[in-house]
């Protein structure tokens, strides 16, 4: 309820009515939000990788900002971080309060003093054609389903490429990897189809990257390439952290998530990608 204190104001001897409002103590915002509380912890005989928990009390939803991680974000009270790279990462936790305060945040950092070790075993003997000094390229099946699209990660209802569907400057493509130095590499032969300007064929140089494997850390326990965030692999609106679906001698299928130009991860479209041995 508003009540109105009556106040006159005096201007060249003339008073003039005027009124401001007063408001009844019965309606109070709620308190300023107190800042999340987290906790980082190493996991034991394991540099890289950290258990991420939020202690706060009162919050109905949770969001964490892990850039450089792997994963990137999660919405979990309880979570496992990898930072296969050494340098400094910073951890940020923002939750929602049930009392309807606010959205505070509270962030941490975290140095990795190096990079997570990589052994030759018969998975990556598989990716990288038994870990030997030339490597293994892998381009586009010309089966139908080679490229997939859909709105999840088991749902590809969107779009499914033909037989021999995809432009020739994506069948040329290798996506090349070697054990030694962990070096990844798009030979596309000087051209890559760009997804953000009407498909077109345009000259570019990804240069030569890395790449970490990493076992069960995907969905449903896959394992999961990284690559970094300039690269990709197949088509070039597809995330740089790509599940292993199924990798034999002869074909690998990965699934990962689409992405804008900036390469942020959009809320809804995930890919298929179905690539055999060169």
């Amino acid at each position: 309820m508003y009540k109105y204190l009556f106040i006159l104001l005096v201007i060249s001897g003339f008073a003039i009515p005027g009124c401001a409002p007063e408001r009844d103590d019965e309606f109070s915002l709620p308190p300023t939000p107190e800042d999340p509380l987290f906790s980082v912890e190493m996991v034991q005989g394991d540099s890289n990788r950290f258990v991420i928990r939020d202690l706060s009390e009162g919050s109905f939803q949770r969001f964490w900002n892990l850039p450089g991680g792997t994963p990137k974000t999660s919405m979990k009270a309880v979570d496992t971080v990898l930072y296969a790279k050494k340098g400094e990462y910073e951890i940020t936790l923002y939750v929602s309060k049930s009392n309807g305060s606010g959205t505070p945040s509270a962030s941490t950092k975290v140095n990795i003093v190096k990079d997570a070790p990589q052994s030759c075993n018969p998975k990556l003997a598989l990716l990288t054609g038994d870990c030997g000094p030339g490597g293994k390229c892998w381009t586009f099946v010309h089966t139908p389903g080679a490229v997939k699209v859909g709105p999840t990660y088991d749902d590809y209802s969107w779009y499914q490429s033909p037989a021999d569907g995809l432009q020739a400057a994506q069948y040329d493509d290798g996506f090349c990897f070697t054990f030694e130095n962990l070096v990844y590499q798009n030979k596309n032969n000087g051209a890559s189809v760009d997804p953000w300007d009407g498909y077109k064929v345009i000259p570019y140089d990804h240069g030569i990257a890395d790449f970490i494997f990493l076992e069960g850390t995907g969905i449903s326990g896959r394992d999961q390439l990284l690559i970094p965030e300039e690269q990709f692999m197949g088509v070039w609106d597809s995330d740089n952290l790509l599940d292993i679906v199924s990798l034999t001698e002869t074909e690998l299928i990965v699934r990962a998530r689409q992405r804008d130009p900036n390469g942020v991860p959009l809320a809804q479209g995930w890919f298929e990608l179905v690539f055999m041995a060169q």
